[in-house]
């Protein structure tokens, strides 16, 4: 899973990228290219895995992880980078960074602080490049229909349509109502309106204790957002153990912000989390919401899904009642799943497989 992490020029997306990744090197540097960008592969911490492996004592322990992509400065201003706007394409779902805080060393590029008026501004810039994009496939479509029309060109032609409607009124393609069949004709162009988005409120340090109040218009209005305060993550980030847990305690900071950004993303991609245990390795993977038993083998080798046969299945609270698979079985609460079971999060599950 890939989640690109973008803002306009000045709202702090190289220092929160640096926060979040604890590549803090760059944190704060006044000078950036827009559209240039690092990738870090980042861990996603689950207490629960800890827990499992401290029962089973294997020999590796893997969480899930994320890839998170910076692309600083990239939308809101003049400077369009075509290329990097293609990556962001393909990535999964897109945070956008909104300040919410005065400063004199980093004045806002517009003059004010309107995280509203920001996001405005990015979303339309997403409108405008699906738009360029829709454009030059519709013009395409027209003229092959004109000669000669296959029944995938006037499907594909007709929800290209509705999506033209909506752009051109400045409204975004998840808002099309589109059905699975008609989300698939469309996947390869990789509209930015219709990724998932996570909001990230970046707060000055006068603003701690009162992030609820920082974010609550984007909650009101249905986003997932998350506020952070950006410096003081990647000051924290740049310190021991022993230093960070002195500061974050005179700061009144409970947990670093990393975790809960990775958590926002999890939810409005409607990601799931399973775990796979044993002597050798327990690990932690990913599915989406509706996935099944065979989807999830899958996951962990496809030759797993083709010679699926059952799933034993430990839901995580019996789990975590009894204290090993062991004990589930003997409190009568392990399962046996067929290729058609949902997956819950926390699920413990190993694939029963012909070889």
């Amino acid at each position: 899973m890939q989640v690109a992490l973008t803002g306009i020029p000045g709202t702090g997306v190289k220092t929160i990228f640096s926060a979040i990744t604890g590549n803090v090197e760059e944190a704060g540097a006044s000078s950036w290219n827009p559209g240039q960008s690092r990738l870090v592969s980042l861990r996603v911490p689950d207490e629960r895995l800890d827990i499992i492996t401290e029962v089973y004592k294997p020999k590796k322990k893997t969480y899930a992880t994320v890839e998170l992509v910076e692309f600083p400065g990239l939308f809101g201003s003049p400077s369009t980078d075509n290329a990097a706007i293609g990556k962001i394409r393909q990535t999964d779902a897109i945070v956008i960074v909104l300040r919410t805080f005065e400063s004199q060393a980093f004045p806002h590029p517009s003059g004010s602080i309107d995280p509203a008026r920001d996001l405005e501004r990015i979303y339309s810039d997403f409108v405008i490049a699906d738009l360029e994009v829709l454009e030059t496939r519709h013009e395409r479509l027209e003229k092959n229909l004109a000669r000669m029309k296959k029944d995938e060109d006037v499907a594909e032609f007709e929800v290209l349509c509705k999506c033209r409607e909506l752009l051109n009124s400045g409204k975004g393609v998840s808002e099309a109502g589109l059905s699975e069949d008609e989300s698939k004709l469309i996947r390869s162009f990789g509209f930015l309106t219709e990724k998932p988005l996570v909001l990230l409120i970046n707060v000055g340090e006068s603003q701690l204790g009162d992030e609820e109040s920082a974010m609550s218009a984007f909650v009101e209005k249905g986003y997932e957002a998350q506020a952070l305060c950006g410096s003081l993550e990647a000051e924290l980030c740049a310190l021991d153990e022993e230093e960070r847990a002195e500061f974050m305690s005179d700061f009144g900071v409970t947990e670093l912000a990393a975790p809960a950004v990775l958590s926002a993303i999890f939810r409005r991609l409607s990601i799931l989390t399973f775990f796979t245990y044993g002597e050798d390795e327990c690990r932690a993977w990913n599915v989406e919401e509706g996935d099944t038993a065979v989807d999830a083998a899958g996951k962990v080798h496809t030759d797993l899904a083709r010679g699926f046969i059952r799933a034993e299945v430990v839901a995580w609270d019996d789990f975590k009642e009894h204290g090993s698979v062991k004990d589930v079985k003997a409190a009568g609460k392990f399962r046996l799943e067929g290729k058609e079971y949902l997956v819950n999060e926390g699920d413990l599950i190993i694939i029963r497989h012909n070889a």
